[in-house]
């Protein structure tokens, strides 16, 4: 799974300008999310094909944006956190088993079941190393033969050191070469290291004035808001003040409902599901729309939304029942005193949304006090005995549905959710240094077997 959907929706029906057909600036520096790219569609039926369609043709459009270098990156599985095994899982258990040993060679053609195919891991890494042997071998042919690449530089960001491929002595390719020298691409002490494709992308926001991301995660939303924020106070320029690092997202057009609610016919939904369609995302804008309507007294208010995106699920987290995107949204008004990334807080803020659905309207509940000190000393045991009053409130009271009460989870479930919120925030804040998930109390578990499940 991935961020609720919602939000993209919520964002762009109040920022529309935010989201266009086309750039709204050139990118210096384009980051392709290749795991993404793995899953092709089924008219492809030869790995050259397979590699021409979803790699070549990909990178080569990216040059034609702008960019001076191009990054195709894939998972590094070493380093994936633990936390990412419930939704891998999950993914696995949708897929026929397809069978591939470590000794197996890859097939002649692409196997038919791709998408099950894709589910078996050495399957998958196998690929993902011919697509880089292929790719690199692709580009050194076209900086020989093709003028037009002649300053340009391709990235290859899969394990360790990230491969620097550009013709000898182009300016650009040698600066970013340097660029890579004077990093360490190793893993920390203590910390996850660079895994997914996700935080693997802004290593490279320093190279950019405009980095481009391209993929259809919408992980990459929260993610480029705090890393968009954090960038701007860490990078300043020769006259010390902050250099501003634009973000754009290159991903699927977010449909939102038309003026005055009414649905397209049958023809024109058939249409617009025979035809992908892809739009830009600037960051920016959508940060700069956030800080205006997006109250918040206890934390900034990109970080209370980016809270309020994991709170209502994504890889790390469970969905949160009878609370989606758009009920938390509404809310957001009567939430601004919660610091939303704090465990305590969210349990109690998820309290208040509760009561004030099944309770009583523009209330909360008996012990809480509305306000940024009452929240800020809010402890683990306060918080606990306000969801579970609330919940036992709400599971006596026979006008609410059935099913309703039998959805919501206890006061420990909730908790520990309020917990993978935490260490999300932290996981979208610190990337490659985030602390491992199962190094401290965010909610997550080891069982006998090493699998890794919520708490």
């Amino acid at each position: 799974m991935t961020i609720h959907s919602d939000f993209f929706k919520i964002i762009k029906e109040g920022c529309g300008h935010a989201f266009t057909d086309s750039p709204p600036l050139a990118p210096d520096v384009v980051f392709i999310d290749g795991q993404v790219k793995l899953m092709k569609a089924d008219a492809i039926t030869t790995w050259e094909l397979f590699y021409s369609v979803q790699f070549f043709r990909t990178v080569e459009k990216c040059f034609a944006l702008g960019a001076h270098t191009v990054v195709l990156a894939f998972d590094n599985y070493d380093h994936v956190p633990s936390s990412k095994a419930m939704t891998q899982a999950k993914r696995a258990k949708q897929r026929v088993n397809y069978e591939f040993a470590q000794t197996s060679a890859l097939p002649s053609r692409p196997p038919e079941d791709w998408g099950s195919a894709m589910a078996n891991r050495t399957f998958k890494v196998r690929v993902v190393a011919r697509v880089l042997d292929v790719t690199r071998a692709w580009f050194e042919l076209k900086l020989k033969t093709d003028p037009q690449f002649a300053g340009r530089t391709l990235v290859l960001d899969y394990r360790g050191e990230p491969a620097v491929v550009h013709a000898a002595g182009a300016a650009r390719g040698d600066s970013v070469q340097q660029y890579v020298a004077s990093r360490s691409w190793g893993r920390e002490p203590g910390c996850i290291g660079r895994g997914e494709c996700d935080i693997k992308a802004y290593s490279w926001l320093p190279l950019a004035r405009c980095l481009c991301i391209v993929s259809v995660d919408g992980d990459y939303l929260p993610l480029s808001l705090l890393q968009g924020h954090l960038q701007a106070g860490v990078d300043q320029g020769a006259d010390g003040l902050a250099e501003a690092h634009e973000i754009l997202l290159f991903r699927l057009t977010t449909q939102t409902a038309p003026a005055g609610g009414k649905r397209k016919c049958a023809v024109e939904d058939a249409e617009s599901r025979g035809r992908r369609q892809y739009e830009f995302v600037r960051v920016g804008a959508v940060a700069a729309w956030l800080h205006a309507v997006f109250p918040s007294k206890a934390a900034d208010p990109l970080q209370q939304f980016c809270a309020m995106v994991a709170l209502c699920g994504c890889d790390f987290a469970r969905n949160l029942p009878r609370l989606g995107a758009r009920t938390l949204w509404k809310m957001r008004h009567r939430m601004q005193n919660a610091d939303l990334s704090h465990p305590a807080q969210a349990l109690c803020a998820v309290a208040c949304a509760y009561h004030d659905m099944f309770v009583a309207r523009n209330m909360v509940p008996p012990r809480v006090t509305n306000s940024v000190e009452w929240f800020g000393q809010a402890s683990d045991e306060l918080a606990l005995s306000v969801y579970e009053e609330l919940l036992s409130r709400v599971t006596r009271d026979q006008k609410v549905a059935e099913t309703i009460r039998k959805q919501l989870w206890t006061a420990a479930a909730s908790h520990v959710h309020s917990r993978n919120t935490c260490w999300t925030l932290q996981y979208w804040s610190l990337l490659e240094r985030a602390p491992d998930p199962l190094s401290a109390n965010f909610g997550y578990v080891r069982d006998s077997r090493g699998r890794t499940g919520f708490a």
